[in-house]
């Protein structure tokens, strides 16, 4: 058995072995630089390129010596694979691990009102309570980072026709306020396609603009079907990360530029964004948001 059939979980040399791995292999691995030691008699096989995924295993490895106890918060997200709001890798945040008692020099917190789940890498706090655990200690935008993502995932449809509709907002935030009735529950939008839509739609919302739409179906002039990131009014709003210009380079400009062109041409006016510009200086992006819906809006008027 290939040691990497095991997946990117933390285990211990003797599970590996139990699981039919013969010595020989696991000395293989080690020199492929394939098996990884997270802690004394915890090894992890192909360790995550994600930095959400590493600072996982790095909690599935404080768990698997720590019967009974479970992740939560920063740990808890990090599990489920929520984004990352404090934009800083999880390397800098502590894993956090709750029981039933409360033993500050293993930093084990004791924590109540959260449920553990089972996961693939052990005990979790369930993905809504860790979500608003993490909102409650970060800024609107922040948290909605989060919330939106296990709002899309409540959602349980990969419809954006369905995820940009009333009735499926209403009970995914139902669920949500059940577990706590916040800002960021009462805005979570299962709609919002990615982390960075959300950190605009949260700093939109404390800069006083109207409750922008997620995911809005549009047509092109072309016929063509289009899903625009948000909406003001008739105001088409794209955010984007420059990564994506980077990889992709000019191909993706040029779509881009293609689908802009056509949403255009269907009476849709344009805004972009970069969430790098947005998070360097927020007043600054939100300003020139302002003055193109200013000038919009006194050209309809």
């Amino acid at each position: 058995m290939d040691p990497k059939a095991l997946g990117p979980y933390p285990f211990t040399r003797a599970q590996i072995l139990a699981a039919g791995i013969p010595p020989w292999r696991w000395r293989e691995a080690v020199k492929a630089d394939r098996l990884h030691r997270l802690r004394r008699g915890v090894y992890v096989l192909q360790p995550g390129a994600d930095d959400r995924i590493r600072h996982a295993q790095r909690a599935a490895a404080e768990l698997v010596t720590r019967r009974g106890h479970f992740a939560v918060a920063d740990s808890a997200a990090a599990f489920h694979g929520l984004p990352n709001p404090w934009f800083a890798p999880w390397d800098s945040r502590p894993v956090q691990v709750a029981g039933p008692r409360s033993r500050r020099e293993r930093g084990i917190a004791r924590s109540t009102g959260l449920v553990p789940v089972q996961t693939p890498w052990g005990l979790a706090a369930d993905p809504v309570a860790a979500a608003v655990a993490v909102a409650a200690a970060v800024p609107l935008p922040n948290a909605l980072m989060v919330m939106d993502h296990v709002a899309r995932s409540l959602a349980a449809t990969n419809d954006r026709f369905e995820l940009a509709s009333q009735r499926c907002r209403v009970r995914v935030q139902a669920t949500l306020r059940e577990c706590a009735d916040t800002p960021a529950t009462q805005l979570a939008d299962p709609a919002a396609e990615s982390p960075a839509e959300s950190f605009c739609r949260g700093h939109m919302l404390l800069a006083g603009f109207p409750e922008p739409s997620c995911g809005v179906p549009r047509r092109g002039a072309s016929g063509s079907q289009y899903f625009v990131d948000l909406m003001l009014g008739e105001l088409a709003i794209e955010v984007d990360g420059l990564v994506k210009y980077r990889q992709d380079g000019m191909e993706a400009v040029v779509q881009e530029k293609h689908r802009e062109d056509d949403l255009r041409a269907a009476g849709v006016a344009f805004h972009r964004v970069f969430v790098e510009h947005l998070y360097a200086d927020p007043a600054h992006e939100m300003g020139r948001l302002r003055r193109t819906w200013s000038g919009r809006t006194h050209k309809l008027g």
